[in-house]
């Protein structure tokens, strides 16, 4: 079955994978060419309870993927379904995962990174037919154990009367009639300060300092000045920068970086108001990346542009840890 904390949920190959480690896995088996369904069939134990495998291979073979293998749940229930099934079930955890990996092309960790970008679903969706259970019914004894417990409830008066005529059935069935319900707070409008927008928002909410925009992408366009004409400006200045100090480009130390670009930070914090070091460095080198990238890049930059001969490795003191 899934795992057992959460992971990113989403598709691959009209099979709905629950975690990153899932998909890995998948990946791997595609690549051995080894053909496998996933859940492909839930069994009901003698004792009541079902067991859905993740992974069943062509060689008949069950496989379970799990990030915490929690042996008081999980392992009995296991060996009850080899003993009854006479079915051989493969537990495989991230450790285990990461040893197969390394026969094959693959990184793990951009695996990974690669399916929580097309996943994007925080936790399992189990909607529909993605849940374990969808289509499967009830034995008469589970049943029997539902009605008797509903029944026992209802006969204590004071849980039959709360439950009746308890606010939360009240406004439940209000609603759908259409009628609003809880008490109604009487809001305040008021205008984005960078797009321009007008919303209503809670007094409480208004009150609260930096609520001046009308969502998160507004307040963060208007933090950072995110804009393409922006944009350009800072890389062009960024990039003249690297050309009239060159010098010190190719012979800083990777301790001294920061003094290095300080002023061209504090430039650009009061030209265009950013003041995140991550976005300036982003904006040049077109990727998320330290400072001790940006310095390569303007060092192969300069190299480009005036066929510099310095040497270009990184010098680093011995008794100091490089900054990134």
């Amino acid at each position: 079955m899934a795992s057992t904390f959460y992971g990113y949920s989403g598709f691959y190959k009209g099979y709905c994978l629950r975690s990153s480690l899932e998909y890995i896995y998948a990946r791997y088996l595609d690549y051995k060419e080894i053909t496998w369904t996933y859940e492909s069939a839930t069994y009901t134990l003698s004792n009541g309870v079902r067991y859905k495998p993740d992974f069943l291979l062509e060689t008949g073979e069950y496989v379970e993927i799990k990030g915490v293998f929690n042996y008081a749940h999980d392992l009995p229930k296991i060996q009850q379904f080899k003993a009854e099934f006479k079915a051989e079930v493969i537990v495989i955890q991230e450790k285990d995962l990461r040893c197969l990996i390394k026969s094959t092309p693959f990184v793990f960790e951009q695996l990974r990174r690669e399916w929580k970008s097309q996943a994007k679903v925080r936790g399992m969706d189990t909607s529909g037919q993605r849940n374990p259970m969808y289509g499967v019914t009830q034995s008469e004894s589970t049943r029997a154990k539902i009605a008797a417990k509903a029944k026992a409830r209802f006969q204590d008066p004071v849980f039959r009367a709360k439950f009746i005529n308890s606010d939360r059935k009240r406004q439940y069935h209000e609603s759908r009639k259409g009628i609003k319900t809880g008490p109604l707070v009487e809001r305040v409008s008021l205008v984005c300060k960078f797009c321009g927008t007008e919303f209503s928002v809670t007094p409480g909410m208004a009150r609260r300092k930096g609520k001046q925009f009308y969502s998160y992408t507004c307040s963060v366009n208007a933090q950072h000045g995110k804009t393409v004409t922006t944009d350009r400006e800072i890389r062009e200045q960024v990039l003249a920068f690297a050309v009239s100090h060159s010098e010190k480009i190719f012979s800083v130390k990777l301790n001294r970086l920061k003094p290095l670009f300080e002023p061209l930070y504090n430039s650009i914090a009061q030209q265009y108001g950013i003041i995140d070091i991550r976005t300036v460095c982003q904006t040049v080198v077109g990727k998320p990346c330290s400072r001790k990238n940006l310095l390569f890049f303007l060092r192969t930059y300069v190299e480009n542009v005036r066929g510099t001969n310095a040497n270009s490795e990184a010098l680093e003191l011995g008794d100091k840890k490089p900054l990134g």
